[in-house]
């Protein structure tokens, strides 16, 4: 049903961005609901195309938080992600000569000329929207990488794990104030370290973020060369 990336980079972050509502469902309305419900509960929540189908819709809710509201947030549309960043002169990650090579192999494929060191201190912006249209090429070009491929994944993983921290992270508190109230200090323990994991992740979204778009941008740009 799932390709590889979306199982890993969009399904499993969903279940685990589901965890404190599966424990609130579990703990305490499965042992609230009468019994007549009960059934229909259960025949409802057993049916494996009625799970899927809610780990899909919240996989597509997390994607579009971490694409819209956080990796636009840290990156600008992509204006200022790692793999545009490395392109520019006034970059230090890449050198004067893995610059021009990665910049002649682009004039030559796509026929796109970006902006000379001139161009790039007059206008920024327009270098930026330059590089970033060619690196879509690039992406088209090498996207069967497996090395790419890998850690595509993994970036998709961990961003859209974030943006899944808007929904987990009240679902927590929720659980917390709800099974103290109810006395299940058990439970109220495992919400305190879900709550712990869901914001720190929160909090250091960006470094996570710029760590796992440098290795995808390091490996895009090699495998482009290769």
């Amino acid at each position: 049903m799932f390709n590889k990336y979306e199982t890993y980079a969009r399904i499993f972050p969903a279940i685990l961005t589901i965890i404190p509502i599966f424990i609130f469902s579990h703990f305490y309305l499965y042992t609230k609901i009468p019994e007549i419900l009960d059934v229909i509960f259960v025949k409802i929540t057993g049916s494996i195309s009625i799970i899927l189908v809610l780990i899909y819709f919240i996989s597509q809710i997390s994607r579009y938080i971490s694409k819209m509201l956080l990796q636009d947030n840290v990156f600008q549309n992509e204006l200022h992600f790692p793999t545009t960043n490395y392109l520019l002169y006034s970059d230090k990650q890449y050198s004067k000569e893995m610059k021009e090579k990665i910049r002649s192999k682009i004039k030559i494929e796509f026929g796109l000329i970006l902006s000379t060191p001139n161009e790039e201190k007059s206008s920024e912006v327009e270098a930026r929207k330059r590089i970033k249209e060619a690196v879509g090429l690039i992406r088209n070009k090498v996207k069967n990488g497996h090395l790419l491929l890998q850690h595509n994944i993994e970036y998709g993983f961990v961003r859209n794990l974030i943006g899944g921290t808007i929904i987990s992270i009240p679902f927590s508190f929720f659980n917390i104030i709800f099974f103290t109230l109810q006395k299940n200090m058990i439970i109220v323990i495992i919400s305190i370290l879900l709550l712990v994991f869901y914001l720190t992740l929160f909090i250091i979204k960006k470094n996570i973020l710029i760590y796992f778009g440098n290795n995808y941008a390091s490996v895009l740009f090699n495998e482009y060369l290769s």
